[in-house]
């Protein structure tokens, strides 16, 4: 069983428990293979931590301009598949080198209203030479409104080679902006390189 480490630092703290929480809490409950950050999230921008594969990581993110006032919630990740079935998916050869690659970025749902919560989906692979080999990534997601970012949150986590997801569940607030929001889902590698999606949600009132 994973180990679960509260770094409890915040930008802001709020008395009032963020709307669309106790969904994501029972997701993590359903599936006892995901670690999910501490705290519920902090309106404007929050530092989560714990222990992610195995690894120390802390979510950073903040919610700016249209989205100010937001909230950004629990992190929630899991291994969907082994290093070996990933291998086999993606024709991998140890000769290769350690590489990270971008299957899906998902938004759910893709039509939502103010005060309702988007969820970000990540899905990517790590390729390693061996089962040993570990790999440092930054993953990162940012939300942009006619050309300008109004959120962003980054993590570093230490993975293993295998197939992993990730969700990082962004609040609205009741006054945002009506509109097409972009989502630029990225990862980066010293190691391994970097890929990059994109994908949209739409407001509206």
């Amino acid at each position: 069983m994973r180990k679960l480490l509260c770094l409890g630092v915040a930008l802001a703290f709020l008395s009032a428990i963020l709307p669309g929480c106790a969904g994501v809490d029972q997701t993590a409950r359903d599936n006892p293979k995901t670690t999910i950050g501490a705290g519920a999230g902090v309106l404007g921008g929050a530092v989560v931590g714990g222990l992610i594969g195995g690894k120390r990581g802390a979510l950073i993110g903040g919610l700016l301009g249209g989205l100010a006032g937001g909230a950004v919630g629990h992190y929630l990740d899991q291994q969907e598949k082994d290093r070996l079935q990933t291998s086999r998916d993606y024709r991998y050869s140890p000769a290769q080198g350690a590489q990270i690659r971008i299957e899906t970025v998902r938004v759910n749902p893709a039509a939502l209203s103010p005060g309702e919560t988007v969820n970000i989906n990540l899905t990517y692979a790590v390729l390693t030479p061996t089962a040993n080999t570990q790999v440092l990534v930054r993953e990162t997601r940012e939300i942009l409104l006619n050309g300008n970012s109004v959120g962003k949150t980054s993590i570093e986590v230490s993975r293993e080679g295998g197939t992993w997801k990730s969700t990082v569940p962004i609040t609205l607030p009741a006054n945002a902006a009506p509109g097409k929001y972009l989502v630029i889902a990225s990862i980066d590698s010293r190691t391994a390189g970097t890929d990059r999606r994109e994908t949209f949600f739409q407001v509206s009132q």
